[in-house]
């Protein structure tokens, strides 16, 4: 179980009551390409297609997952936009499994022809995901602006080997994201779930909760909805800047948002999605930023603060000998108004933190004059 599991209010916080806006960073339309391109021009392009499509595998070969892609479907769905591991629209089938709760698995329909051309679609690039290599769903509000008819959502499926510092470290398996609606249910749900839904009462997301809740009721989990926590005092949607942690497959700046959930921290752009399990964080460093541009004396305003986690891989614990690796992931440029938010939110869920400072003579413009001062551990 991971540690901490005590309430996940962070005292001090802001109400997650705006939907997520998130910047596009220049760098992200790079990212976005490539792997999705058709895989047919030669054995080393079929091979990295492969690695691609079976990803959600996590290792284990494909006649060890018995059941997996059986049973009964329990919802499909119309296509929907991805971002990840795709970039296009995708559609999702949620199978029963074979072997009860937890047995299931999702399906997903990305590109077309990906292998090569077929009016059938058995070219198509299709992923399997086993819920039992699921760690988290989380439910986000979307930038886009809601209306009564069209509210929208942003759905990540987090892979139980794309937790902690291995969504920077590796390659594969991606965090899945894509965007879902949240109006009242229609024709467009199939499935034994989705023919049932009764407009008047269900919507595309309490369908969408209800069949993923049931596979992932046997591991003891559920959706986190973060739209259902506006009320709460969590902190969610905080924008930072993410600094390429070293020895990580980021190349540069990544603009996002951060969201302190109930199991973890969330970060969450267009092009890139981190999510740091308690179990994952040794240490976290809360740095507060005192800006001596145009300040009459003294140190300075504090103008903002960055949190600096120190994380681990926890699918891979134990593979490797000594002292398990940490990377430490940097995000930049919080609101300096949350920070008791952010020391609290850690403290209650037993994670170390040491509290800095670091002194800039211009802080827009990134121009240290100091490194990290050390203020206090708690």
């Amino acid at each position: 179980m991971p540690r901490g599991g005590k309430s996940a209010r962070g005292r001090g916080g802001k109400v997650a009551s705006q939907p997520t806006k998130r910047k596009r960073d220049a760098s992200d339309a790079g990212t976005l390409d490539g792997i999705q391109k058709r895989r047919t021009d030669n054995e080393k392009s079929r091979e990295e297609g492969r690695e691609w499509n079976h990803q959600y595998y996590q290792g284990v070969k494909s006649t060890e997952l018995h059941g997996m892609g059986c049973g009964s479907c329990r919802l499909g769905t119309p296509r929907v936009p991805f971002q990840a591991p795709f970039t296009c629209d995708g559609r999702l089938e949620f199978m029963s499994g074979t072997e009860g709760k937890g047995s299931g698995s999702i399906r997903l329909c990305g590109p077309k022809d990906y292998w090569g051309i077929s009016d059938l679609g058995v070219s198509d690039a299709i992923f399997l995901i086993p819920f039992k290599h699921i760690e988290q769903v989380i439910i986000l509000p979307t930038a886009a602006k809601p209306t009564r008819s069209n509210v929208m959502y942003e759905v990540v499926i987090v892979p139980t080997a794309a937790t902690g510092a291995s969504s920077v470290r590796r390659q594969y398996p991606q965090i899945i994201s894509f965007t879902w609606p949240g109006k009242a249910a229609d024709d467009g749900l199939s499935g034994e779930v989705g023919n049932k839904a009764d407009p008047a009462s269900d919507t595309y997301l309490s369908i969408l909760k209800k069949v993923i809740n049931e596979q992932l009721e046997a591991s003891e989990k559920s959706v986190i909805d973060v739209s259902e926590k506006a009320k709460d005092d969590l902190i969610n949607g905080m924008e930072s800047i993410l600094s390429p942690p070293m020895g990580s497959t980021v190349k540069s700046k990544t603009n996002g948002n951060l969201h302190f959930l109930a199991t973890g921290v969330l970060f969450n752009s267009e092009s890139l999605r981190i999510y740091l399990p308690f179990n994952s964080l040794s240490k976290v460093m809360l740095v507060q930023a005192h800006d001596l541009k145009g300040a009459k004396s003294g140190n300075g305003k504090i103008v903002a603060f960055d949190l600096l986690c120190s994380s681990t891989e926890p699918f891979y614990s134990g593979e490797g000998e000594g002292k398990e690796e940490e990377t430490l992931i940097s995000f930049q440029r919080l609101d300096v108004t949350l920070f008791d938010g952010v020391r609290e939110y850690m403290k209650e869920h037993d994670i170390t933190v040491m509290l800095c400072e670091q002194t800039f003579y211009d802080y827009k413009g990134d121009k240290p004059m100091t490194g990290f001062m050390p203020m206090s551990t708690n």
